[in-house]
C-alpha cells in the first residue's frame, strides 16, 4: 500500500546529496552540494516497511524529536544485508526528513546514525529491526501511452471521438497532460476528465493498469499534435499522437479481404482510391506485436496504387520498414508503432485498414504462414524459344534430363519463403540466409567434377507459383557431360528451424544434338503418307523434313515435324500423284539427316552421305528408259528381221529402288533361247542401276552410271553378232 500526504509546513525542502547532511532527494555530482526545493503542496508519501513505492516519489518518515538533527541514510539492501549508501538525510527539528527517488530502484532500508535498520509504520519510526522486518521496495513505473485513432476529425461527427489509452504496471496514479500545440485550457477541453488547477492540465480521476479518457476533437485546428503523460508523482512518462483532419469526401478499399503468403515472402494488395487520391494504412496490431502505419498516395491518378510487404524486412527496424509502392506511386510517413521484432514476422494474422481523412473505409486481413521447399526438377526447351518468365517456361519447357547440345537446360526449384530475399542469382548463395545454388559438372575416370560458374545463365523469379527457375544455354556447357544441379537451405536461414536444413539434387546430361528417321522408309502413294523418326532435341523443336525426287517423275514436297515428349515425331505428305514405285529421298536440314525410300513396292532405302540424294534421283522409270536404250543400239546392228523378232516379245525385270518391277510389251514372242538371254542380260544390267540409285556405296554418282550404260550397250551388240 503507498500513503500519500501533502505537506503544507514547508516552503521549500532542500534535496542534499549522500556527502551533504540535509533533507535529500535531488542530485549530487562528486563531492558537491545539489538542491532540489520541493514546492509548497507537492504530494509525498509516507514510508512504510514492506511496501512498494515508485521512483520518482517523495518519500516522508518521522523519528522523534529527540533524533532532531541527526543524519540518518537511506541504504541499499544487498545480499539480505545493509549495503552500499544511496543518500544521507538529516532529520528536521521535529525528527522528521523527506528524499527523493529519482535514481532509486530495488530493495532499501533506512538507518540510524549507528546504521542499525528502523522499521517504519506509516511513516513513522517503531524501532530498530533485521533488513527483512526495516526493508521496502522502490519500484519503476513503466508507462505506455496512445490514442485510439491516429486520426480524427473536427467536426460534430463521432469521427471527432477517440480515447486515450494509457498502461501501465502501477495501480492508482495521478498526471499531468503537456501539449506544445495545445493550451493547457484547450487539453481540459479536450478531455472529458482534466481540468486545470495552478496552470496545470490535471486528470481529475487516477489512472489504474489500463486506463481510457475519453477525448473529442470537434472545433480542434487540423494538425498533428503531441501530448505527453507525466505521472504526478514519479518519473515515468510517454508521448501519444493523433491527426485531427477535417472531413473529406472519398474513399479507399482493397482489392481483396484477404491476402495469403509465406514468411519470407512479399504480399502485394491492392488499393482502389475514390474521390481521394491517398489513404492511411494500417497494417498488424498490438495483439501480434506488429503495428506500423504510413500513407499511400496515388501519383500517377490511375485510381490504384499496389503496396507491397517484404515479410523478411518488415518489423526489424522503422529505418527499414519492408513497405514499398509499385510503379509511379508512392508512400509517406511511415511509422513503427510497436517495438522492433527480434527476429521476422511469425505465421499468424495480421490486420489490414484503410483510413481516408478519420472515416475507416475498408478493412482486411494478412494470412502469413509456414514456408516449405517442395522439389527440383530439370527441364529442357528449344534453342530458338524465349524463356524470360514463368509463363514462357510453362508454355515451352518439357521435363528431360537428357538435354541435347545447344537447347535451353533449365532447373526449376519449388521452394516459398524465398522471395523476400532472393531476387538476383547472387541471392543463391548467401550465408546469411543460408541459401545456396550449385551447379556441378561431375566429371569421369580421372576427372574431378568442376563447379560451373552460375552467372553462364539466368535466374527466372516466380512468386506467385513459389518457384525460380536456373536457365543455362546447354552450349555454355560440355557436350557428353553429366551435370548435378543442388538447392539447399540451411538453419542459418531464419524460417528454418536447427537441424531442419534440406538439399535437393537433380542430374541432367547434355546429350549430341541428333535426329534420324525410322527404317526402311517406304510411304504409300496416298494424300496422307506418315513419315516417321526420333530426335534427341527438345520436345516442341519444328524439324525441317524435305523429300525429293529429279529422276524421270521429279517432285519436291516440303512438310515440318514437332518433336514429341518421348522423343518422336512424324510428318504426312501428299503423294498421290506420285508414281508407284519411286524413290523418294528424304532430308532434315538441322541437326542434318538424310534417307532414301521409296512411294509404294517394298522399300530397300538406307540412311546415307551426301551420294544417298544423287543416286536417290534414280528411279523405276529411269530403269525402263535405260533398257529401252539398250535395245535400240543393237537394233541398229541387226537386220530388220532380227529387230522384229526382238520386239516380238519383251520381257524386262527391273529391282530399282522400290523393290522388283516388272514390265511387260505386248507382241510376237521370239524363240526361247533369243528371249532368255536377251532378258538375262538386260535385267543384270538394270538391276546394277537401280540398285545404286537406292543405296549406292559412298561416292558412287553420274560417272559409275554411265560406265553401267555402256555394258548394257555392249551386252547388246555381243547378242545382235552372235545372232548373225
Amino acid at each position: 500500500m503507498t500513503r500519500t500526504r501533502k505537506s503544507v509546513l514547508l516552503t521549500a525542502l532542500l534535496v542534499v546529496s549522500a556527502v551533504t547532511a540535509g533533507v535529500t532527494g535531488g542530485a549530487v555530482t562528486g563531492a558537491e552540494t545539489a538542491y532540489q526545493a520541493q514546492d509548497d503542496g507537492e504530494e509525498f508519501s509516507a514510508v512504510d516497511s514492506g511496501e512498494t513505492f515508485w521512483q520518482g516519489q517523495f518519500l516522508q518518515f518521522s523519528a522523534n524529536q529527540t533524533n532532531s538533527g541527526e543524519v540518518w541514510a537511506v541504504r541499499r539492501v544487498q545480499n539480505g544485508e545493509v549495503g552500499s549508501l544511496e543518500t544521507e538525510v538529516l532529520l528536521d527539528g521535529s525528527g522528521s526528513a523527506i528524499f527523493s527517488t529519482s535514481n532509486l530502484d530495488g530493495q532499501f532500508v533506512v538507518v540510524n546514525e549507528d546504521d542499525e535498520p528502523v522499521v517504519l509504520q506509516n511513516g513513522s519510526v517503531q524501532g530498530t529491526g533485521s533488513v527483512g522486518e526495516a526493508s521496502f521496495e522502490i519500484a519503476n513505473q513503466t508507462l505506455n501511452a496512445s490514442f485510439a485513432d491516429r486520426t480524427v476529425l473536427n467536426d460534430d461527427s463521432t469521427d471527432a471521438l477517440t480515447d486515450l489509452r494509457l498502461q501501465s504496471n502501477r495501480a492508482g496514479y495521478g498526471f499531468y497532460l503537456f501539449s506544445e500545440n495545445l493550451s493547457n485550457q484547450q487539453l481540459a477541453d479536450v478531455f472529458e476528465s482534466v481540468e486545470v488547477r495552478d496552470g496545470r492540465a490535471v486528470a481529475t480521476r487516477e489512472a489504474g493498469g489500463n486506463a481510457f479518457y475519453e477525448a473529442n476533437f470537434s472545433g480542434v485546428e487540423p494538425g498533428t499534435y503531441d501530448v505527453r503523460v507525466v505521472t504526478a508523482d514519479g518519473t515515468a512518462q510517454d508521448t501519444a499522437s493523433v491527426t485531427v483532419s477535417e472531413p473529406v469526401d472519398g474513399t479507399a478499399s482493397l482489392g481483396n479481404a484477404t491476402y495469403t503468403e509465406e514468411r519470407g515472402d512479399v504480399v502485394r494488395f491492392n488499393v482502389t482510391f475514390d474521390g481521394t487520391d491517398s489513404a492511411i494504412v494500417q497494417l498488424g496490431s498490438r495483439q501480434v506485436n506488429y503495428l506500423s502505419r504510413f500513407t499511400v498516395v496515388d501519383e500517377n491518378g490511375d485510381g490504384t496504387a499496389t503496396v507491397e510487404m517484404n515479410t523478411f524486412r518488415a518489423g526489424i527496424s522503422p529505418d527499414s520498414p519492408g513497405i514499398s509502392v509499385v510503379g509511379e506511386d508512392s508512400y509517406t510517413d511511415f511509422q513503427l508503432e510497436t517495438n522492433p521484432i527480434p527476429g521476422r514476422l511469425d505465421a499468424a494474422t495480421y490486420p489490414i485498414q484503410l483510413t481516408v481523412g478519420a472515416s475507416r473505409t475498408a478493412v482486411g486481413s494478412i494470412l502469413l504462414t509456414e514456408r516449405s521447399t517442395e522439389g527440383i526438377q530439370t527441364w529442357t526447351a528449344p534453342d530458338r524459344t524465349n524463356v524470360n518468365t514463368a509463363a514462357q517456361i510453362g508454355e515451352v519447357a518439357a521435363q528431360d534430363s537428357d538435354i541435347a547440345f545447344q537447347d535451353w537446360a533449365i532447373v526449376q526449384v519449388q521452394a516459398s519463403g524465398l522471395y523476400g530475399y532472393v531476387q538476383n542469382m547472387s541471392d543463391l548463395n548467401n550465408n546469411q540466409t543460408g541459401v545456396s545454388m550449385t551447379l556441378t559438372n561431375t566429371g569421369g575416370l580421372n576427372v574431378p567434377p568442376t563447379e560451373v560458374p552460375l552467372n553462364r545463365g539466368r535466374l527466372v523469379v516466380d512468386e506467385s507459383g513459389n518457384q525460380f527457375f536456373l536457365v543455362i544455354d546447354s552450349d555454355r556447357l560440355e557436350e557428353g557431360a553429366q551435370y548435378s544441379a543442388n538447392f539447399t537451405i540451411s538453419s542459418a536461414n531464419p524460417y528454418v528451424e536447427e537441424g531442419n536444413g534440406t538439399s535437393l539434387v537433380s542430374n541432367f546430361t547434355v546429350v549430341n544434338r541428333s535426329t534420324s528417321f525410322d527404317q526402311p522408309v517406304q510411304v504409300p502413294a496416298s494424300s496422307d503418307a506418315t513419315v516417321s523418326g526420333t530426335s534427341t532435341l527438345a520436345p516442341g523443336t519444328e524439324l525441317n523434313i524435305e523429300a525429293f525426287n529429279t529422276g524421270r517423275n521429279p517432285f519436291l514436297k516440303r512438310q515440318t515435324a514437332t518433336v514429341s515428349e518421348e522423343g518422336t515425331w512424324e510428318a504426312t505428305f501428299d503423294f498421290s500423284d506420285v508414281p508407284t514405285n519411286t524413290s523418294v529421298t528424304m532430308t532434315i536440314d538441322e541437326p542434318r539427316a538424310r534417307v532414301t525410300g521409296v512411294v509404294g513396292g517394298e522399300a530397300t532405302g538406307q540412311a546415307g552421305g551426301a551420294a544417298d540424294g544423287e543416286a536417290g534421283d534414280q528411279d523405276t522409270g529411269a530403269a525402263d528408259e535405260t533398257t529401252t536404250t539398250a535395245e535400240e543400239t543393237a537394233a541398229e546392228e541387226t537386220t530388220t528381221e532380227m529387230e522384229t523378232e526382238t520386239a516380238a516379245e519383251e520381257t524386262t525385270t527391273a529391282e530399282g529402288a522400290g523393290g522388283a518391277e516388272t514390265t511387260e510389251a505386248d507382241g510376237e514372242t521370239t524363240t526361247e533361247e533369243t528371249a532368255t538371254e536377251t532378258e538375262a542380260a538386260v535385267a543384270d544390267d538394270t538391276t546394277t542401276v537401280a540398285e545404286a540409285g537406292t543405296a549406292p556405296a559412298p561416292g558412287f554418282g553420274v560417272g559409275a552410271a554411265l560406265v553401267a550404260l555402256a555394258a548394257v550397250l555392249l551386252a547388246g551388240a555381243a547378242f545382235v553378232v552372235r545372232r548373225r
